[in-house]
């Protein structure tokens, strides 16, 4: 299995169809999933994804964690963060899995005081609050990689099934 990082979702497009062009891709690539943040609109993000599939030449799934396609060419699938219609991105998601955690509260707290104080809050909350949680960590000031490799995210939490079922369908 290989992950790569196509960018940002102005860059999907060309991603794929570079993807296709990489020597021997026919033969040794099986399956591709692609796995892209809702941001604002789910729905559009979906249509997005299975516009810049269509656009790359691959087969269409006709909805998320559906795979489609088979021999000769790779099965495809992909998957709209964080998940369902849920609008919304990957630290969605991570935020979500630790909604109990007894840190929350206090990342809601800092919150409403910048707002009390007459601050502007960050354009991106998600990311802002999850940077928030990982400050009360034990190694703060981690990305949200790294926070996955020091085990700061509950992964038996559904938050994360979408995710192990594109994995595992893999």
């Amino acid at each position: 299995m290989q992950i790569q990082n196509f960018g940002g979702i102005n860059e999907l497009r060309g991603f794929l169809k570079a993807l296709k062009l990489v020597p021997e891709f026919d033969l040794t690539v099986q399956s591709v999933a692609l796995v892209r943040d809702a941001e604002a609109n789910a729905i559009t993000a979906q249509q997005a994804a299975r516009d810049a599939l269509k656009d790359a030449g691959f087969p269409v799934p006709s909805q998320p964690l559906i795979q489609t396609g088979g021999p000769p060419r790779p099965r495809v699938s992909f998957l709209v963060l964080p998940g369902g219609l849920n609008n919304g991105k990957l630290e969605t998601m991570c935020l979500s899995s630790v909604s109990v955690d007894p840190a929350m509260p206090c990342v809601d707290s800092y919150f409403q005081c910048l707002h009390r104080a007459g601050l502007a809050l960050p354009s991106n909350m998600d990311k802002a609050r999850l940077q928030a949680f990982l400050a009360s960590r034990p190694e703060p000031g981690m990305l949200l990689g790294q926070a996955a490799h020091a085990g700061y995210w509950p992964w038996p939490h559904p938050a994360f099934d979408q995710i192990k079922q594109l994995v595992q369908a893999l």
